[in-house]
């Protein structure tokens, strides 16, 4: 269809207004804002970073763990027996626990242990057979456990980066909710071995809370992006040099107290008061889990002792920008006024 200039601009403009409103990048905005300031200085040559994308979820299959499961003809023979064994198994072997979702599937791996191990079963080559079942299981319950926490839909929408940034005006209460759920699940994984009777709706409701906060996978996306930002200006002002000192210093202390300190600083300080909260709880549920290879490596991006994490990184930039900036300052012999 054949559109008329003024209706193309118009149509043209809609769009451009709804990106820039969209609290997804509200703080892209904020970032170009500071370079885009900077970058009126005769002393500053600088264009705004492109996007940078971290390391992305693993795929279901390069993040699944394999489980045992029982034989058939063993199955049969149990359900001819007194004993819970074979009605819990059976579970697993119906039409519908052939498709039986991954927090589900480790909910019934402690049912099944459990049944297993309170089971008196005459037989002793049967019984024998059956500890051999429930020892192989409880190894096996950090990789239930993992595919449980992060296997499912709910991790993919929780470390899904397509959701932007955290909102500028994001606050530690916002993921009350969140901090709850997750000091829930690490309580729950400390407790597995002791095979623990858990609410399935309880669980389940606590990764729901994960998927509906698309924290972790916001977090990471807002990390990476300052980081090269700050990174990029930190360079240029590092170049700087006391022969720099004077009217154009003037200018560039202007943009730096109401940009960075005024507005960026305080929202990296919001970010960081959750990030210290949710990340050792993040991090605990991956150490009590056994994952897959990809899985480890993307999970580590959250390790705040790493060296090559995205959260070290993040802070390190944020240390060089800030040093850069008192370094140039302290040259020209001028203060710094402090964040509201």
């Amino acid at each position: 269809m054949y559109l008329k200039p003024f209706y193309t601009i118009f149509y043209l403009s809609l769009i451009i207004l709804v990106s820039g409103c969209d609290s997804r990048y509200q703080a892209q905005n904020l970032l170009d804002d500071y370079v885009a300031d900077l970058n009126r200085s005769q002393l500053i040559r600088l264009d705004s970073p492109a996007i940078l994308m971290p390391i992305s979820l693993p795929t279901a299959r390069d993040r699944a763990n394999s489980l045992s499961t029982f034989d058939v003809s063993l199955l049969e023979f149990l359900s001819l027996q007194q004993c819970d064994v074979g009605i819990v198994a059976g579970r697993k072997n119906s039409i519908l626990g052939r498709v039986m979702a991954d927090s589900q599937r480790f909910l019934y791996e402690i049912d099944i242990i459990r049944a297993i191990e309170s089971c008196s079963i005459k037989d002793k080559e049967l019984a024998q057979t059956l500890e051999q079942v429930a020892q192989q299981k409880r190894v096996e319950l950090p990789k239930a456990f993992g595919n449980g926490i992060f296997n499912g839909a709910e991790s993919e929408a929780f470390f899904s980066l397509s959701n932007g940034f955290l909102p500028l005006t994001y606050r530690t209460a916002d993921q009350q909710d969140l901090i709850n759920a997750l000091t829930q699940l690490v309580q729950l994984g400390k407790q597995m071995q002791t095979l623990p009777k858990l609410d399935s709706e309880q669980f389940e409701q606590n990764l729901k809370v994960m998927m509906d906060s698309e924290y972790a996978g916001r977090l990471l996306f807002s990390l990476v992006q300052i980081r090269v930002y700050l990174t990029a200006v930190g360079q240029q002002i590092q170049a700087l040099t006391a022969d720099d000192c004077g009217a154009p210093m003037a200018y560039l202390k202007q943009q730096f107290e109401r940009h960075y300190v005024k507005q960026i600083q305080p929202y990296m300080g919001r970010i960081s008061q959750t990030a210290y909260q949710v990340l050792p709880l993040l991090n605990q549920l991956a150490e009590l889990s056994f994952l897959s290879p990809k899985m480890m490596v993307f999970l580590t991006q959250f390790d705040m002792s790493a060296e090559q994490s995205e959260w070290r990184r993040y802070q390190l930039a944020s240390q060089q920008h800030a040093r850069a900036w008192s370094q140039w300052f302290t040259l020209c012999g001028v203060g710094i006024a402090p964040s509201n």
